[in-house]
């Protein structure tokens, strides 16, 4: 494992703090030999650990004026919080599949994660509006409360008109 100086930062969770990543060799249909390598990690981008939040920029970088902002963030962390606060809010209950996958191997998710739902919680008024419209698809049979907005119901909007232009794709 590399050694890290990094105070407090934490090594990924797809390459294990090494930076590389092993991918076993095979041959294709056509007697095309692909070699065992050891590729830099695509989550970590070689680092082999990542370092510690820094929340206040997160949440500066996801601001918008009225709310959270309609872009896209540029950075990986910014993106899932912003993403998940936006599924867990009722603004977009698409799955945040490119979110989760661009953070794969950061091992700070679990946080994130706790940020995202604060975010939701502060500009959309609650972080259960993607649970209930899952939760019933998935056929629990969930009672959804009055309070909540119109994408918490199976039959309400799935995303507000400020889902980006490279998510869209999922609405088909």
């Amino acid at each position: 494992m590399k050694e890290t100086t990094i105070l407090n930062s934490r090594p990924c969770k797809k390459c294990y703090g090494e930076g590389t990543r092993f991918w076993k060799g095979c041959t294709d249909n056509g007697g095309q030999v692909y070699p065992d390598e050891n590729k830099v990690c695509i989550y970590c981008n070689g680092a082999g650990h990542f370092p510690p939040l820094d929340i206040p920029s997160i949440c500066e970088e996801i601001k918008g004026r009225k709310g959270l902002r309609s872009a896209r963030p540029k950075s990986a962390r910014a993106y899932y919080v912003w993403r998940l606060a936006r599924f867990n809010g009722g603004a977009d209950v698409t799955m945040p599949v490119c979110a989760m996958f661009d953070n794969g191997g950061d091992p700070f998710i679990k946080e994130l994660d706790l940020v995202a739902d604060a975010v939701a919680k502060n500009v959309f008024g609650t972080d259960l509006a993607a649970a209930y419209r899952w939760g019933n698809a998935l056929g629990h049979n969930l009672t959804v409360p009055d309070n909540m907005p119109a994408a918490a119901y199976s039959c309400g909007p799935v995303a507000d008109a400020d889902k980006p232009p490279e998510e869209q794709k999922e609405l088909v």
